[in-house]
């Protein structure tokens, strides 16, 4: 037992340093646990039983696919990686009807498509992200759970960045307008590609938990000083946006949230 604990530190540890390039595709699908669900054979049956069936998640996924990285070659205009990302979330539409489609969803397949060149593993790596790494019902149509999570995010701030909060609350600030996105995307939207696969790393073994919070929290952390010097929310909102597209340092955001990270 204590050697496996040890393991596990040993592990979480090397996580935080960057998983390499060569081995992230097989850890990823280990401890996300989609080596686990995978049916062979059943994306392309998926596909094949509803060939041709209208659906109301299509038009919207047919919208979004051509909008999805559009400066990244491999989605930009007809590059080869539209046509998979179309077939990936007509694929787990079909999987589980309940959910079908939600807007999100396609920055978080396009990613995994990033990853893997084999569109199945990306299907199966988007299953058990959604099924398993997230909170249930995280993509329904209401999005209780996202929102709730903004909820949460605000408090967290308020007690590890009181000034912060209150230099915010002074500038009228509506901080979902940012971080809404930030966590129905997991920063898919947000972050320099570099840095979101780390951020990825650590998703996928600790948790949405250190995702949600802790990285949101260390963001605000690094960029606090700029953050003060805003005068406006508009200027907030640009600021922000323009800040976290740059964040090329994924050692230094995992650092600061380390503390978070046990």
């Amino acid at each position: 037992m204590g050697a496996d604990k040890q393991d596990d530190k040993i592990f979480r540890h090397l996580v935080r340093s960057g998983i390499p390039i060569a081995y992230r595709p097989a850890i990823w699908a280990e401890v996300s646990g989609a080596s686990e669900i995978r049916e062979p054979g059943l994306y392309q049956e998926l596909l094949n039983r509803h060939a041709g069936e209208s659906s109301p998640c299509l038009e919207q996924i047919d919208m979004d696919t051509h909008r999805t990285f559009p400066t990244n070659v491999f989605f930009a205009g007809s590059g080869p990686g539209v046509a998979k990302l179309r077939r990936v979330l007509i694929a787990y539409s079909w999987r589980d009807p309940a959910i079908g489609y939600c807007q999100g969803m396609n920055l978080l397949a396009a990613l995994l498509l990033l990853v893997y060149p084999d569109e199945e593993d990306a299907f199966w790596m988007l299953a058990s992200v959604l099924e398993r790494t997230l909170p249930s019902d995280y993509f329904s149509s209401q999005l209780l759970v996202s929102q709730a999570d903004q909820r949460v995010l605000q408090d967290l701030i308020q007690l590890a960045l009181p000034d912060l909060y209150n230099h915010l609350e002074d500038l009228g600030t509506d901080l979902p307008a940012i971080t809404f996105g930030w966590f129905l995307s997991l920063f898919t939207d947000a972050l320099p590609i570099q840095t979101l696969l780390r951020v990825w790393d650590v998703l996928l073994v600790y948790g949405p938990i250190s995702l949600f919070n802790r990285i949101a929290i260390a963001i605000f952390k690094i960029h606090s000083a700029e953050i003060f010097a805003t005068d406006s929310a508009s200027n907030f909102y640009v600021l922000l946006t323009n800040l976290t597209s740059h964040l090329y340092s994924a050692d230094k955001l995992l650092k600061v949230s380390r503390p978070s990270l046990c």
